[in-house]
């Protein structure tokens, strides 16, 4: 799965409410973005959090942008799934 994928596949999933940020930082969202030359070797990473008053909450970031954007697909649907 690609970031510009993610939104379709939520939708698919039912999430479609969700509110979530592809490539940027946006206040009251789930982001997933690129962070150039920050992955190991200088290549780029991925990085995803929860964005709240500017500040990022539950962050993580990965070496792959599938990987990244698979695990914020997972959360937000088992959360849908789990009723939170």
């Amino acid at each position: 799965m690609r970031a510009a994928e993610l939104a379709g596949w939520l939708e698919a999933a039912g999430v479609a409410d969700a509110a979530v940020s592809v490539g940027a930082e946006a206040d009251r969202a789930w982001c997933v973005r690129a962070v150039p030359g920050g992955g190991e070797g200088g290549e780029g990473s991925w990085e995803v959090f929860w964005c709240d008053g500017g500040g990022r909450f539950e962050w993580t970031r990965f070496d792959d942008e599938s990987v990244a954007c698979f695990s914020l697909f997972g959360r937000l649907v088992w959360a849908r799934l789990a009723g939170a």
